[in-house]
């Protein structure tokens, strides 16, 4: 009975997300941007759908049954403490560093270089920044990283917290 309930919710939560890829919403970049990306990577098109890899960007902004927050509420929690005169430019950082995440995030599993605990921990890192300039260089330092990732200058085991902590000089696990 457990599993069946199990399976009648994955299955709701494909359809639901089905329906959005057809009707992309607004929020979100361009799904245009998304399928360029997903038609660059043939080795990630022998693992996954192009539908899959969709579903996973729109997994990533809003969030999905395990993950309830996504890139969105993210956004919008560092926005919400930001002086109104510096939203604007936040606010495209943002979603261009949201993008350059979720076009690799979204990848199969075995091929992503980006994966659930780094998300976890630059959306720890953007929340705590305490002034509009240090969300800027947070975002900017993020986005390095995430370059350095995607070209192989930065291994993955380098994203920890101490990492940055040490750039950024925040306490992002509060000493726990």
């Amino acid at each position: 009975m457990k599993f069946v309930l199990i399976s009648a919710s994955c299955l709701a939560f494909l359809a639901c997300q089905s329906y959005k890829i057809d009707q992309w919403p607004d929020a979100l970049p361009d799904r245009q941007l998304f399928i360029a990306a997903y038609a660059e990577d043939i080795a990630n098109q022998d693992l996954q759908t192009q539908q899959e890899y969709l579903t996973w960007i729109l997994s990533f902004y809003e969030g999905n049954l395990v993950y309830t927050s996504g890139w969105i509420d993210v956004q919008a929690l560092v926005l919400t403490n930001t002086a109104p005169l510096d939203r604007n430019g936040l606010h495209a950082s943002l979603q261009e560093l949201g993008a350059s995440i979720a076009a690799e995030w979204a990848k199969h599993n075995d091929l992503r270089g980006i994966d659930s605990r780094m998300l976890s921990l630059w959306g720890s890192v953007l929340q705590i920044a305490s002034s509009s300039e240090a969300r800027q260089h947070s975002i900017e330092v993020i986005s390095a990283d995430v370059h350095s990732l995607l070209d192989g200058s930065l291994p993955a085991s380098a994203i920890q917290d101490a990492r940055y902590e040490q750039i950024l000089g925040l306490d992002v696990f509060g000493g726990f």
